[in-house]
């Protein structure tokens, strides 16, 4: 009946309207952060059985059943979760994830029930509190312990970076040993390298060849590094490398006062071709032990030990790096060998994995630090205290010998004086490090992340956030960049993954149906109006 027909078109106007209002909420939310699109699928309503199917009898073939549609309806509004692009905001705590993936987001403390975002529009707070500022919820993760490790486990909880936070000081020497050098030789504190000018050497032992013996001329070659005490302080050392042909003499044959050989840290022999002594000093008054009279090598191999100072001096003499005839460092000996024709080897020089020793020449043993106000080195108060001393390692398998400029430098050393948080930086699995001003960084704390069985069923609150429901399941947290976890990008956010041109299209197709619904209902109108004509 045109009755009929009349409320089959309400539901066509009602439906794509319905699409209509969609399209127009994706277009409104085109530059919306984080915004995933809809769209509306359609379902036929009831229908109206007309007549019924019968079976095949012995005199027809059966019938078909009649029925006639009464309309149509929103079957659902899906979400389109595809990536949106990405957009770099320089803002270090902007996250983006790229992937499948969605940030938790939890009033303070863990008030309330979580909810779900791709809008990583973060900040801290004036409590250090990493949250969403347009809300005030705070970002979940999890936080690292003093030493940088995290243990992800159990429900996540706020992430709170404090405002001032300081990284503890540590002395030269008594942190952690550092890996320089050969492989598993995980016990020096400073790591020397670059290069000393191998034609100084040469100058020096020229000289002492002269006939008569003259003056060696090679020059010394000084540099710089800072110390730092178990408060903190900081020590400025001036390490000083003298080219050194001590024993070398006119011939003939000439003589070079070198070793024959000297053993590397895996105790094979090189030829020895240049020598260097290494001295140190310190201008405020640190004190450390250091080699008065150098170990030599006797006739026959016969080894007699360095001496050291009566007592502990400002600046001396530390130890002895050697190098071969390709300029490539051997090992260094608080041994001078000038015997020729012998070897140093054994415990006169260091060994792969053995601590750093003065018989070694590889060790600056601090016994007192000073108290003047070099490179901002402060005496402890008095009855305080003083700061703890102990043996500094010296590396040297960086440096080299060869001819040409010298630049020999400090690459590394464990010491550092107490820094403040300065920047924070968020990698590809959420994980928080934190640079500080005296050049460290420390893990702080990890992002969570977390996904869901059934993302369509998760249900839109607004604000690019969404909720958990009974048909979404429950959220599987894990880490960024970890199966189907996708990874985090720092200082960027996720556009909208709406296409302007696939709206545009879709609205058009949708004002067409609404515009034939509705010329369905006048149709319906006028026949109803002939209808009631025929009567007089």
């Amino acid at each position: 009946m045109a009755f009929d027909s009349m409320f089959i078109g309400v539901t066509g106007l009602e439906a794509y309207q319905n699409q209509i209002d969609t399209i127009s909420n994706n277009i409104a939310n085109v530059g919306t952060t984080g915004f995933k699109g809809q769209s509306v699928n359609f379902q036929d309503l009831i229908y109206q059985a007309q007549s019924f199917a019968t079976a095949p009898t012995q005199t027809t073939g059966g019938v078909n059943g009649q029925d006639s549609g009464l309309g149509v309806k929103i079957g659902s509004i899906d979400t389109n979760f595809s990536q949106g692009g990405l957009t770099t905001t320089g803002v270090n705590t902007n996250l983006a994830l790229n992937g499948d993936g969605f940030f938790i987001l939890r009033k303070p403390n863990g008030n309330g029930t979580p909810l779900y975002t791709r809008n990583g529009d973060f900040s801290l707070n004036s409590n250090g509190l990493l949250y969403d500022g347009s809300n005030g919820m705070a970002v979940q993760g999890y936080l690292a312990d003093k030493n940088g490790n995290i243990t992800q486990t159990g429900t996540p909880g706020d992430i709170t970076i404090p405002l001032g936070l300081q990284s503890q000081a540590v002395g030269t020497g008594l942190n952690a040993k550092l890996k320089f050098g050969n492989t598993g030789d995980q016990v020096f504190d400073v790591s020397l390298g670059g290069n000393l000018d191998q034609s100084q050497w040469i100058k020096e032992a020229q000289g002492l060849q002269a006939a008569p013996p003259a003056a060696g001329t090679g020059a010394p070659y000084t540099i710089s590094t800072t110390v730092y005490d178990s408060l903190g302080n900081a020590h400025l050392a001036q390490i000083t490398y003298t080219p050194d042909a001590t024993g070398a003499a006119a011939g003939p044959p000439a003589v070079n006062g070198l070793p024959n050989q000297v053993a590397d840290p895996s105790a094979a022999l090189h030829n020895a071709a240049t020598r260097w002594k290494v001295s140190v000093s310190f201008a405020d008054g640190t004190t450390f032990d250091a080699i008065q009279t150098p170990g030599s090598i006797a006739a026959g191999g016969v080894v007699t030990p360095a001496v050291l100072t009566a007592a502990p001096v400002s600046a001396g003499t530390v130890g002895f790096a050697y190098f071969d005839q390709n300029g490539q460092y051997i090992n260094t000996s608080s041994i001078e060998g000038t015997a020729p024709g012998q070897n140093i080897t054994g415990a006169n020089v260091h060994a792969n994995n053995g601590a750093a020793s003065l018989a070694t020449g590889d060790q600056l043993n601090i016994r007192s630090w000073g108290t003047g106000s070099t490179n901002a080195a402060v005496a402890p108060t008095a009855g305080a205290p003083a700061p703890q001393t102990g043996p500094i390692g010296l590396d040297f398998h960086s440096a080299s010998s060869l001819s040409g400029t010298a630049t020999a430098n400090v690459i590394a050393q464990n010491g550092y004086a107490a820094g403040i948080l300065s920047n924070l930086t968020i990698g590809q699995d959420g994980t928080i490090n934190g640079a500080f001003s005296n050049g460290q960084t420390t893990t702080l704390g990890r992002v969570a992340v977390a996904t869901f069985q059934n993302e369509q069923g998760l249900q839109r609150i607004g604000g690019s956030d969404f909720s958990e429901t009974a048909n979404s399941g429950l959220a599987q947290v894990g880490t960024a960049g970890v199966g189907r976890f996708g990874a985090i990008v720092a200082g960027s956010l996720e556009s909208s993954n709406v296409s302007i041109a696939d709206e545009f299209t879709k609205m058009i197709a949708a004002q067409n149906a609404y515009q034939a619904n509705s010329k369905s209902i006048t149709t319906a109108s006028e026949d109803m109006q002939t209808v009631i004509a025929l009567i007089r």
